[in-house]
This record gives C-alpha cells, structure tokens and sequence, in this order.
C-alpha cells in the first residue's frame, strides 16, 4: 500500500485529468472535463473538515501518580490540535489565534485563483501523509521548449495544517523526455506566490500575480537557454557534482564516506543518461538536468515505496534543497559566462 499517499477509506485520495499511465503512482480517482470542484473534492479526498481541538496533558507514568486525575488530563493553555473531523487523525497544532483552513475551501480557492487566466486549468488535486499535505496543480496550456527540450508548465498549490495558515503557489516546470521537475521559482522569485484562503479575493491582485507566474516560466526558458549554450569541461562538471555533495575537490577516494561516493556515482550515471537523451552536450544544462533526473529517479531515499518517498522529497523535501543549490553553484557560472 501506498504510504504517503492519504489512504483513508482505503483508497487513494488523488484526483487527475489525463490518462493513468501518465501518474507517478497510477493510483487514485480519473476525472473528466467540467467537473464541478465538488466533484474534485469528494474524488480526491477533501471532503472533510479540519477541526481545533483545544491541547490536553496525557499524564499517566508512575511518575505523575501523585497528581490528580485532572491534573494528569488539564487543558494546554493557548495550545490547539488541528485534527481530522473524519478520523480524528492529529495533523498539526497552532495557537488560539490560529484558524484552520479547510480542505474544501482551499481546493475552491485554488480553482478560483486560477480561474482568472484561461492559461491554467487545474489536473491534479489529493492530499499526501494523512492529510497533513493538501496539494494541487494547474496545467498552463501548451508545451514550453527549453534549450531543446521539451517542457510541461505548472502552478502546484500546497498547504498544510501547520498553523502558518499559508497557501503556496509556486511554478514548476518538467521535462518531458524522463519526467524531470524543477521549479521556475528558483530562477525567478515572481513564480512563487503566498496567499492566504480566508483573504478577500481580488481578481485584480490574482491577475498580477498569475502573470508574474507566466512570466516564472518565461524567465526558466531564458535560463535554460543560457545554460544550455554555456559548455563545462569534465573537469567542471566534476568540480560541480563535488561542490554539491559538499565533497572537497581535491579529496582522494579514501577521504569521502561511501555514502557520497555513491551518490556521485549516481550522479555521473544521471550524467551520462541525460547525454543520451539528447540534452546539448557539456553544458551546464545538461549537469542541471543531471541533478533533477538524480533527485527524481535516483536519489537514496527512506521508506517502502521509493517512488513515493522521492516525490515528497523533490517536491518538499531535501531534494527539492538539492535542486534550489545546483541552481545556486551554476547561476554564478553563467554570469560569468555572459
């Protein structure tokens, strides 16, 4: 079974457009053209309530058998559970100045954000864990080359129970050849926008910020296709897989633990397959896309399911940090280069 995929009720709690092959798990609930974001709600799992309960002592070792009962069980002052309404399964805490946003809402909120520009329209909808992660994304319509590769935009939408109250919209773009993602806000912090579901909305304001997000994907192609007209020597690639392993340039083989020696391992192999696929030989777009097939596809991960465990960590993980430093060791290059 699944494990970071919200399984209560017994099924996958993801809803999509598209065709099941094209899903990194191949679980969860197809949906159709027109939809009412009801719909999307039940099918992908949203259809319950998040509730604050207010935080409680659980006092019950042999060390705490001097207090009273209600001692052992008093309230937390000022501390709140944000708990399932369904199953009563703990998703965070907050303060008592904390609202929780509801799944429903945010999923309704989602669908009105980008319903001010025709360019989006939402494909994917389900919460991750047991429903600490609330996600979405919204296809942008039309393929995007970028330095020859082929290129998927999307507006993913995340949120979580954590009390920040916070709903993050943030672009992302992946190559189609080998499902490589990366976000476009790390080369342009326009394409990440932090809202808020219980803010009156202002389709103006929304406009701005939806054109700023085109715009992400605009500044990522320029970036692409700077990097891929900026060759790297093999030397360069080396010293650029070494500086993000946090491995010194000039250590011997005996010097790096073997977890690191494994993971560049995988990251020449990454290498060496993204050559294949066509990428522009030795250029820094091909070493970038090098990391991003690695953190997908490659990356030593824990838990069960592999495929699970990666896309949590590329999406929201210390994969997704791997992906935002290769930028940050090659946009200085480019610079240069320029």
């Amino acid at each position: 079974m699944a494990h970071n995929i919200d399984m209560t009720g017994g099924r996958a709690n993801i809803a999509f457009m598209g065709s099941r092959k094209d899903i990194w798990h191949q679980l969860g609930t197809e949906m159709a053209p027109g939809m009412s974001i009801e719909d999307w709600a039940v099918a992908a799992g949203l259809n319950w309530q998040a509730i604050k309960s207010p935080a409680r002592l659980s006092l019950h070792g042999p060390e705490f058998a001097h207090l009273s009962e209600a001692e052992r069980a008093a309230i937390v002052p000022d501390r709140f559970d944000i708990v399932r309404s369904d199953n009563g399964h703990p998703l965070g805490y907050a303060s008592n100045v904390y609202q929780p946003c509801q799944p429903r809402d945010v999923l309704s909120w989602f669908q009105q954000y980008i319903g001010v520009d025709d360019r989006f329209s939402i494909d994917v909808a389900g919460s991750l864990k047991n429903g600490e992660i609330i996600w979405a994304t919204a296809g942008y319509n039309g393929d995007i080359s970028v330095a020859g590769d082929k290129h998927r935009a999307r507006l993913l939408m995340t949120t979580t129970f954590d009390g920040s109250g916070a709903t993050i919209n943030q672009a992302t773009m992946t190559r189609t050849v080998c499902e490589n993602t990366l976000r476009a806000s790390l080369s342009d912090k326009r394409a990440i926008v932090k809202t808020r579901h219980n803010t009156k909305f202002d389709a103006r304001a929304v406009g701005k910020e939806l054109g700023a997000i085109a715009q992400g994907f605009a500044e990522f192609k320029a970036m692409g296709d700077a990097m891929g007209s900026v060759h790297m020597s093999e030397r360069d690639t080396v010293a650029f897989f070494k500086a993000l392993l946090d491995i010194p340039f000039d250590a011997t083989s005996a010097d790096i633990s073997g977890k690191k020696r494994n993971a560049f391992d995988a990251l020449a192999n990454a290498y060496e397959v993204t050559l294949n696929e066509g990428t522009p030989a030795c250029t820094q777009w091909t070493a970038l896309n090098a990391v991003t097939r690695y953190v997908d596809h490659d990356k030593n991960v824990k838990g069960d399911d592999k495929a699970e465990s990666r896309f949590l960590s590329s999406n929201f993980g210390s994969g997704a940090a791997m992906k935002a430093k290769a930028i940050g060791l090659l946009m200085p290059r480019l610079a240069v280069a320029a």
